[in-house]
C-alpha cells in the first residue's frame, strides 16, 4: 500500500515545530541554514512548517541518532530526491542476475513491480 503524500501546506510556527519534533529552535534554524529544510515564511518573516517539513525534520533527527553526520544526511537526502531512494527503514528487494521473483510480496501491485524492473535497466 502506497503512503499518502504528506500535506505541504505551511501551518506550524517554529514553537509548534519544536514540540512536534523534539528539536530546539536553534537546531531548526541551523538545519535551515544548511539547506536541510526550507520552511515557508510569512510577510513578517515568521517560519511556517508543513506536515512534510515536520516529517523531514524527524527523519533527519533519526538519521543523526543512527550515527550519520549532518553532511552525510544532507548527501543522503539529496541522493534520495534525485533517485527516489527508499527510506532506510523500508523493505527493499534485491535480486541477483538470473534470480527469479517467485512472489510479489512485499511489492503490493504489478505497477510497483514494473517500476522496480525499469530501475534495473538504467
Amino acid at each position: 500500500m502506497a503512503k499518502e503524500p504528506l500535506n505541504t501546506t505551511p501551518v506550524y510556527p517554529i514553537g509548534v515545530a519544536e514540540r512536534l519534533t523534539g528539536l530546539t529552535s536553534r537546531q531548526l534554524r541551523y538545519w535551515e541554514s544548511q539547506g536541510l529544510v526550507k520552511p515557508a515564511r510569512t510577510k513578517g518573516r515568521q517560519r511556517l512548517y508543513s506536515e512534510a517539513d515536520i516529517a523531514r525534520l524527524k527523519e533527519i533527527k533519526r538519521l543523526l541518532a543512527e550515527g550519520m553526520t549532518l553532511a552525510q544526511v544532507k548527501e543522503y537526502l539529496a541522493a534520495r530526491e534525485r533517485r527516489r531512494l527508499p527510506d532506510p527503514g523500508e523493505r527493499v528487494i534485491h535480486l541477483e542476475r538470473g534470480q527469479r521473483l517467485t512472489s510479489l510480496y512485499p511489492l503490493s501491485n504489478r505497477a510497483e513491480l514494473l517500476e522496480w524492473i525499469d530501475r534495473d535497466d538504467d
